[in-house]
Order: C-alpha cells, then structure tokens, then sequence
C-alpha cells in the first residue's frame, strides 16, 4: 500500500509510526508537511489509524491491485476467455472442402471417398495432408499425382488424372525404356511428348487420337517411330558373407486328404526338419467322389558360409553386371557409352553398369 499524506506534524506521525514498528518503504518527503511511503499490507490499518487528520491518498499495491482489476473487468476477461477458446475449438474444424483439377472424376467422388474416410466438413480432422493424399491415391486408379493443402479451416485438394481410354479405343504408345527424346517421326496420332524431354519405361508417348479443326478428338491407331538417347542399367551386388543352401538327400513325404477341394484331414506322417524347402502337387484319388489329396514333399537343406574376397572378385561381378546389362538391351541400336562403377557399403559390394545407347525407345 502507497500513501501520499499532506499535513502537519509529519514528524510526530513518523515517530508513531516507528514505535508502533510499522516500516516504511520508498519514503520520501517533497515538502516538510508532504509525505510519500509504502508500507507492507500487514500495516495498512495500522497507518490509517493515525492519518485522520492528514490529506491522504492511497494507492494499492500491485499485489492487490490486479484482484480489483480482475474483477472490474471480470466480464471482458470471462468474454475474451471464452472466445478464445471457441475460436481454437473452431479452427480444428474443417469448414471447407476444395477440389481443383478433376476432369472424369467428380468432385462429389472425392468428397464421398474422404467423407467414408473420416475427411469431412463440420468435424475436426486429424487426418495430415500427406494421409489425405494416400486415401485418394489408394481409391482411385485415375489419380496421377495429388496434392493437398490445409489452409486455415479449409481442405485443398490439387488432382492431376491419368489419361483414360474406353474400351474398343486404340492402345497409345507408350515408352519402353528410360531416355531423353531426340527425334520423332509422326504418322498418326497426336503427340504427348518433345524432343528434349526425358521419359520413363511406361510413359505415353502419342494419343491414340487425332483432333479435327473444333478440336475434336477422332481416335486412329498411332504410328510413329521415337528416337532417343536410352540408359539401360543394370546393377549386380556380392555380399561378404554368403549362405549357400542345398538338399541333403533326405526327404519327408506328408499327405493332406480332401473332398470337394476341402481339408479332410492329414497323413500319419510329419516333417521333421528343421530347414528345409517344400514342394507341393495334388493328385486324384476318387473323380467320382472328388476325393483328392496334397502331396507335400519337404527336403531337407543343409547350409554352409562361403566368404567372398571382394578385390579377387571384382572383375567377375563387373562382367555379370555388363552381361545383364546387355541382354537387356533394344535391338538395333549404337551404343553411345558404357560405364560400370564399383561401391562398397558395409558388407556388400555393388558393381553398376550404365550403357546408353541411340535408338527407338517405343519398339
């Protein structure tokens, strides 16, 4: 409590102050009949009992002055508390769900396909952006590439559709290697693709259709032939430790008897083995009765560990790698280049082969 007194025989109220054991805090005395101090709460009576006769202004302390505050302001602050709280409440809703780019997909399929998902407006969603995107990707075959966005309380959904042909239309071509395209020699169809841009094993090449002066699409069977420069890779690894397996000579035969192709039930004997492989086959007993029965032949396997010597051994990977490597190459091309590269991580060495070659990427 502060106190700002204005009178006479300050003095005289100091010395009763002092032996009624009252401290005073801050003092401080402008004028000799103006006084200004602070005392504890604890001594707040105890002033005011000796103060009757001076011009006095009090001020609380800040310890109890934000109560009074609180509750002079009581309903402002119950007002900004609760609303606060809903607008926190309100922005965990989802109030808006927005859809770009659909052409043969409705925008009322996607929404359906969230709503049975747990994605809807009017509820908190705590489904991420990257979860959203798994759901439309897992439902719809269509969907080349999603996007999705959450902005404030709104949901946007960017979708990119694969092209889609009915049936009885023509096929399209499509790439059959990886490549950068060079040239293309057009006869039919319409184009997907430009010399420069670099293709994937399956990416479609030309349309199956031509478009007409109103831009309407008149579906032709595509013919054209479209060179590129094609990377084949292959790529062979050796580990440092390897578990060869094979047959011991010993063998288990089991039995599982059924009728109608349902388990009736099995032979006398068991396997046994502890490693082993298993080959299986069915034969008839009965064809009028439908009675059958699994035979189910387990070999016994034995292990041992060969150790590789990675420098004694490199070549030898380097050629399988190169071998692979050209078996898998298109016919009738110029090779441009060939690299193999060699690394070893941990325990396995990899050998790399890289061979491009000139030719046409849609044969």
């Amino acid at each position: 409590m502060k106190f700002d007194l204005k009178g006479y025989n300050i003095d005289n109220l100091l010395k009763t102050l002092y032996s009624k054991k009252v401290t005073l805090y801050n003092l401080c005395r402008p004028e000799h009949n103006h006084i200004i101090f602070e005392v504890a709460d604890s001594d707040e009576k105890k002033v005011k009992k000796y103060i009757n006769n001076y011009k006095s202004t009090t001020t609380l302390s800040l310890k109890r002055k934000f109560p009074k505050i609180l509750l002079m302001n009581l309903g402002l602050i119950i007002a900004i508390f609760f609303g606060s709280i809903f607008f926190i409440f309100a922005s965990a809703y989802t109030w808006q769900i927005r859809v770009y780019g659909t052409e043969e997909l409705s925008e009322g399929e996607v929404l359906s396909v969230l709503y049975n998902n747990g994605v809807k407006v009017g509820k908190i969603n705590l489904c991420s952006s990257e979860d959203i995107e798994k759901i439309l990707l897992k439902n719809y075959d269509r969907i080349a590439q999603v996007s999705v966005i959450k902005e404030g309380t709104a949901i946007i959904i960017n979708i990119s559709e694969k092209l889609v042909y009915n049936a009885g239309e023509y096929e399209p071509i499509v790439a059959k290697y990886n490549g950068i395209i060079t040239d293309i020699n057009l006869v039919t169809g319409t184009l997907n693709v430009k010399v420069g841009d670099y293709v994937n094993v399956g990416e479609i090449l030309v349309l199956p259709f031509n478009l007409d002066n109103t831009n309407t699409k008149i579906p032709v069977k595509p013919m054209a032939e479209i060179y590129a420069d094609i990377l084949v890779i292959s790529s062979l690894s050796l580990e440092r430790e390897e578990t060869k397996l094979k047959r011991t000579g010993r063998k288990t035969i089991c039995y599982d008897y059924k009728i109608f192709n349902h388990h009736l039930f099995y032979g006398k004997n068991k396997n046994s083995f502890a490693l082993f492989e298993i080959e299986v086959y069915n034969e008839s007993i009965s064809d009028l009765l439908l009675l059958s029965r699994d035979v189910l032949c387990f070999y016994e396997l034995d292990y041992t560990i060969v150790n590789h010597n990675f420098e004694s051994e490199r070549d030898e990977l380097v050629k399988a790698s190169e071998a692979r490597a050209y078996v898998d190459l298109p016919k009738n091309v110029e090779i441009l280049s060939q690299t193999t590269e060699t690394t070893i991580i941990e325990d396995t060495m990899y050998a790399t082969t890289t061979i491009k070659v000139h030719g046409v990427i849609n044969a």
